[in-house]
């Protein structure tokens, strides 16, 4: 933890320098900026942005991946491409302008912000994928840091990567943000699950984007730690875990500080991405949640400019 705070600060100093002043840090609005320390390496960025709307809805079938038969390079085995049809999966089509205005990373999407992704995933599936971690969670300190912002975009990364899919999961039942940021109608999801006894399957949405799918929140629940802490979300997560073996998970779930849910959920994956809010977090509120991470498979943190 101690080097993450370091390269950090490292960070924050090499842009004050560069920017000739002693203040706080500058990133242009329009850039998706800097760091990102994985592995106590300061590496990529990643920028926040606002919400999405609705648009159209249809229907197809469920997420049937297909997995082409294996080439070979040079006598290297390569990565299979997957190719996914959807037969029972609703579809409903994110909205790409309000996906735009909330820095998501629709059709529009400003190259630098998807080659910030782009190393965010490449660090992560350096990370992982080697070990069969599929499972990630997405959290921050505080609240309104930009992690819903980061998890979408890093679930929609991941699902460009020829060999994978993606499964973003919004875990924050207390402030679901996930359909909203996409631009997509309020829908029953996973607290629906819990509360209703409707199933996964029929919870899933396909927002219009390859080889992604999106499993909502559902209506904001007050004692939503209670949910997060029952086995039977613990049983979901190994289940979502296993369905597919091309297939990454990523939840986003609430902030660390002051309500015990992202605690909870942390002992149900295999790793973690902290977002932090870049010249917003305090370093206390840092070191803090990074304390609270002891022990757990932190991934990296991504300095987000909301």
């Amino acid at each position: 933890m101690s080097k993450i705070i370091k390269a950090l600060e490292k960070a924050e100093e090499a842009e004050r320098l560069a920017a000739g002043s002693s203040g706080g840090i500058i990133v242009q609005d329009s850039v998706p900026a800097r760091s990102v320390a994985f592995d106590a390496q300061p590496v990529a960025v990643a920028q926040a942005a606002p919400a999405a709307q609705v648009a159209p809805a249809a229907q197809v079938a469920p997420a049937a991946p297909v997995y082409r038969a294996k080439a070979q390079a040079g006598g290297a085995e390569r990565r299979d491409s997957v190719e996914v049809r959807y037969a029972q999966t609703k579809i409903e089509q994110a909205c790409f302008h309000k996906m735009e205005e909330r820095r998501l990373l629709g059709e529009g999407a400003p190259r630098e912000l998807r080659d910030a992704f782009n190393v965010v995933r490449t660090q992560i599936l350096q990370q992982t994928r080697s070990k069969g971690l599929n499972t990630i969670m997405v959290t921050s300190p505080g609240r309104s840091e930009g992690k819903t912002t980061v998890a979408t975009n890093l679930a929609i990364t991941i699902a460009r990567d020829a060999s994978q899919t993606a499964l973003l999961v919004d875990a924050n039942l207390r402030w679901p943000g996930i359909s909203c940021g996409l631009g997509m109608d309020s829908r029953p999801g996973l607290s629906d699950h819990f509360l209703r006894g409707l199933s996964v399957e029929s919870l899933f949405v396909n927002p219009g984007i390859d080889k992604l799918v999106v499993l909502p929140a559902g209506a904001s629940q007050e004692d939503s730690v209670d949910i997060i802490s029952s086995p039977g979300m613990q049983d979901l997560v190994a289940e979502l875990k296993s369905r597919y073996p091309d297939r990454y998970v990523i939840f986003d779930c609430p902030h660390l500080l002051g309500i015990p849910d992202a605690l909870v959920f942390a002992e149900y994956v295999d790793g973690i991405v902290l977002v932090v809010d870049e010249g917003h977090t305090a370093q206390n509120e840092l070191k803090t949640a990074l304390g609270m991470l002891e022990g757990r498979n932190l991934l990296g943190v991504v300095l987000n400019k909301t």
